[in-house]
């Protein structure tokens, strides 16, 4: 009866190992994940920040235009 609750016993610690092994090399591709993801969140910001300040200046320039537009209007 010992021998089989021994056996038993170290069945479910094989188990165990089996399974944290496995959960540790699946913590390790979500970290990969996660590092992969903010890795395109950073460029995605960088690339919007660009685009933002394009805008930006953009509409900046548009409104020198009207303005000077609107001088030469006033002047005449």
């Amino acid at each position: 009866m010992n021998n089989e609750l021994l056996h038993h016993l170290e069945q479910r610690i094989n188990e165990a190992v089996e399974e944290i092994g496995s959960l540790r090399k699946r913590i390790a591709e979500l970290e990969m994940q996660n590092y992969e993801l903010s890795e395109e969140k950073s460029e995605l910001e960088s690339n919007l920040n660009i685009k933002s300040e394009q805008q930006a200046n953009w509409e900046s320039s548009l409104s020198q235009m009207l303005n000077r537009l609107s001088q030469l209007d006033n002047k005449q």
